[in-house]
């Protein structure tokens, strides 16, 4: 392949030895079905080191002048803009050109507009054939079961690898969406537009009918590989037939090009059939072809990441990718850019917040430079940037973030685009996290406003909507309202997933939990039993959405008073997170603390130590000292020490825990009221009336200011103050 690429070289410069200093240029739009690009005018070209740009004529043409080039120099693109158009390929700008003065370069913009029109047409119909699609397989299954043809465990397994693959799907759609939307049909011979116009209106059965027709997959990878030994070896043998094999290495690369575009169809075929062996061998066999195409890598990694979660063997494919990157493009391109995003992506769900944050702050650092601080790219990684903070529990550091992002996007996508949706979910998240849930529920209201005008009333993504809303009512204890959006929620994904779903488990487990903080604990096991059997049926027993189901149980049965269930409930969930997880996960500290909890109810105060100071631990190790969910240990170990009478070891938890929590949390979060209204407990029963005074005024402080004077929680605290006041006379 470099022998190639070097005598390719050789013979433009033989070729064209002349020195010219002028590079004509011709603009057009992107050709779609039926209608040819056309000449666009106004677009402004600069050249890289050329300090004056250029603008289209009427015709679409152009001239720059290229100051000490000749023919076969390479130069690139600094900067091709028109208001409301865009690069059809992004890598214009970066990639190197060979300067001629007889070859124009073409370059293709398409309209803003007419691309989030196609995104949004495609997307559509790929969802709906998707949904479709599944609705038929989730039919079959059921049959088969009910017909004894397949056991129960053969069901839940053919139904989990279902319900995964629908929802991951999902997530692919738009990434589809965009290649088809960007697919420019003056490049596509008759057969090609034929079948790219079949998957865009969703006709897949008759799209993969006419690939195979023209196309074997099976032996692409061989036929590619014998072409291209031969033409190695007719280079080898004589120097003569380089023409010749210029010649065929072009028609050789051609026929790449169209094979890749037949497993490209094939793979989007077999995803929204959901044949996930078929779309990985398509698209890692696309790959293959040429192992320095840096958008195949990237797809590769993409499909690999979502639908096989192999993050090393996607990581391989993104860091392959990225060096071919560096070497075609340079370094600070578009391309390097993309590749250190993905990577980030990988560590981060690998659990790596220090190499994703570092990787996702090398991909904005040249978003900024190479696209400018107002991109929609530049956008996507501040967000990411955001997730990152945020599972660090660095709420302020997040917000900044998604807020930033969303400036971005506001100024240049429009009120109703899906990526602001996503900007105000995470900033409502945020803001839930800070436990203001009036921001929150503002944020979540516009992200539901949103979606049901672009996706319908009838879409997970709305019941994701409804379900976020419904979790802050329930946190306002408005569990009316919290019921009502959770019941929307189950309802669109009954209607759209299936009554197996694991999505309507959770829902089902949400509701059930509202009615655990109304003391209905009859109603609760109700939901939660419904919940538990979705899930068992769905994932097995071995599996955490079973532990979460158990927990939720376990609650329930503990707010009844039944603590000999709940432990029990409480151990199985704990047995399976550490088989699932190992011994040292955040989850397992919470089934020590939920276990914990229980022995305080029953007053044996040393289990409850024993439990709180192993989820403490593991806190420790996993999230630092400086964690609000270790200010939850130490509060927690205060509250132990309290019920044993200990008031000088009770103190000393609750003052780490205020520590923390004031370092953490906002100045009112109701979890530093908590600890001051604890603190104050016990400064009252060692008779220090001052101190008790004190820090009951502050919890007070806070209490009015986020939950009204109204609320039992205000007013326990007042009548406190108030008997406090009578013991020392005032």
């Amino acid at each position: 392949m470099k022998r190639i690429v070097y005598f390719l070289l050789v013979t433009i410069i033989v070729a064209f030895s002349s020195i010219a200093q002028t590079q004509q240029g011709y603009v057009r739009t992107i050709g779609k079905p039926g209608k040819n690009g056309v000449a666009l005018s106004g677009v402004t070209v600069r050249a890289k080191g050329n300090h004056n740009a250029v603008v289209s004529k009427s015709n679409g043409r152009f001239s720059m002048k290229m100051k000490g080039l000749k023919n076969g120099d390479a130069y690139s693109l600094q900067q091709v803009q028109k208001n409301g158009y865009e690069l059809n390929d992004a890598g214009t700008i970066g990639r190197q050109y060979a300067f001629s003065s007889t070859v124009p370069l073409t370059i293709v913009m398409v309209s803003t507009a007419q691309l989030q029109a196609d995104k949004q047409r495609i997307e559509n119909n790929a969802y709906a054939v998707a949904e479709k699609n599944y609705k038929a397989k989730m039919a079959k299954l059921e049959k088969q079961l009910n017909e004894n043809t397949i056991t129960a465990e053969e069901y839940r397994a053919a139904l989990q690898e279902l319900q995964d693959s629908f929802e991951k799907y999902q997530s692919l759609i738009e990434s589809l969406a965009d290649h088809y939307a960007h697919t420019d049909y003056d490049m596509l011979d008759e057969n090609e537009a034929e079948i790219n116009t079949l998957i865009e209106n969703g006709e897949l059965e008759k799209a993969d009918s006419l690939i195979h027709t023209l196309f074997d997959p099976i032996d692409v990878l061989k036929r590619n590989k014998e072409a291209l030994d031969r033409l190695d070896q007719t280079i080898t043998d004589a120097q003569g037939i380089i023409d010749q094999a210029n010649e065929d290495y072009a028609a050789v690369l051609k026929q790449q090009e169209k094979d890749a575009e037949y497993l490209y169809q094939l793979y989007t075929i077999a995803l929204a059939q959901f044949d996930n062996e078929k779309a990985a061998k398509y698209i890692q066999t696309r790959a293959e072809l040429d192992t320095t195409n840096v958008e195949w890598q990237v797809q590769a990694g993409n499909f690999i990441y979502n639908y096989l979660a192999n993050y090393d063997l996607a990581m391989a494919y993104y860091l392959r990718g990225l060096r071919s990157a560096q070497v075609q493009y340079g370094n600070q391109s578009v391309w390097e850019a993309l590749f250190y995003n993905q990577i980030g992506i990988v560590y981060y769900y690998k659990g790596d917040n220090g190499n994703a944050l570092d990787y996702y702050q090398r991909a904005l650092a040249i978003r900024e430079n190479v696209l400018g601080p107002d991109h929609p790219d530049v956008a996507s990684s501040y967000n990411n940037i955001g997730t990152v903070y945020s599972r660090k529990g660095d709420n302020d550091k997040a917000l900044e973030s998604f807020q930033r992002a969303l400036a971005i996007q506001e100024s240049v996508l429009g009120a109703d685009h899906p990526d602001i949706a996503t900007s105000y979910n995470n900033i409502g998240t945020v803001y839930s996290r800070k436990g203001d849930n009036d921001k929150a529920l503002e944020y979540y209201q516009r992200v539901l406003a949103i979606r049901e005008r672009v996706l319908g009333t009838d879409h997970p993504d709305v019941a994701g909507s409804c379900n976020n809303i419904g979790y802050v009512y329930y946190s306002k204890r408005n569990y009316n309202l919290a019921i009502e959006y959770y019941q929307r929620a189950l309802d669109i994904c009954e209607r759209v997933l299936g009554t197996d779903h694991p999505n309507v488990a959770t829902l089902y487990n949400n509701i059930g939990m509202v009615f655990d903080s109304k003391s209905d604990y009859d109603n609760a096991l109700e939901y939660h039993q419904r919940a538990l059997s979705i899930r068992e049926r769905v994932f097995g027993a071995d599996n955490l959405e079973v532990a979460r189901s158990y927990n939720s149980i376990g609650m329930a049965y503990s707010g009844k008073g039944d603590y000999d269930k709940a432990l029990e409930h409480f151990q199985i969930v704990l047995a399976i997170r550490e088989r699932v997880l190992g011994s040292n996960h955040l989850d397992v500290a919470m089934s020590y603390n939920n276990i914990g909890i229980v022995y305080t109810r029953q007053r044996d105060y040393d289990k409850t130590l024993e439990y709180y100071q192993k989820a403490l631990a593991i806190c420790e190790r996993v999230l630092g000292t400086n964690h609000a969910d270790v200010a939850w240990s130490y509060h927690n170990i205060g509250m132990a020490y309290y019920g044993k009478k200990n008031y000088d070891k009770a103190l000393e938890y609750y003052q780490k825990a205020l520590d923390i929590r004031e370092r953490v949390l906002e100045t009112d979060h109701p979890d530093i009221a908590t600890t001051c209204n604890n603190i104050g407990v016990v400064y009252k029963c060692k008779e220090d009336y001052g101190k008790a005074l004190e820090y009951y005024q502050k919890a007070l402080a806070i209490r009015e200011r986020k939950l009204g004077n109204d609320n039992p929680n205000t007013k326990k605290v007042r009548d406190r103050i108030e008997e406090v006041r009578e013991l020392i006379g005032e």
